[in-house]
């Protein structure tokens, strides 16, 4: 599927070129095209990765790394504060299973 030439013309001259050749359209055509197709393919994989068969405008900002998203990705924990309680644990001889437990409790 082609770009539309006329768009394409029009943000080459807005962008401040007085004259504009065909050429250079069909160049910027093409290299949209191209991109557009990437950043497509990139946002078809993370609709699928949510299980949805609709692709999301957040799924295009995350295949363009835009940090426009729906809800932004919830950190569970901060690497610091989870290296400083293993050490804690550990000094208090706590194993690893009582570790693993103590963020389990955490994530609640």
């Amino acid at each position: 599927m082609a770009i539309p030439k006329a768009p394409v013309k029009r943000i080459i001259q807005e962008a401040g070129a007085e004259r504009v050749s065909a050429d250079a359209v069909d160049a910027l055509a093409e290299y949209l095209e191209d991109y557009a197709e990437e950043v497509s393919e990139k946002a078809v994989t993370y609709a699928k990765y949510a299980k949805r068969k609709t692709v999301k405008e957040e799924d295009v900002a995350l295949a363009i790394g835009s940090p426009k998203t729906e809800s932004p990705v919830e950190e569970k924990h901060n690497i610091l504060e989870v290296i400083k309680d293993v050490f804690e644990a550990a000094s208090e001889g706590k194993g690893i299973e009582d570790i693993i437990k103590s963020f389990k409790k955490k994530e609640k």
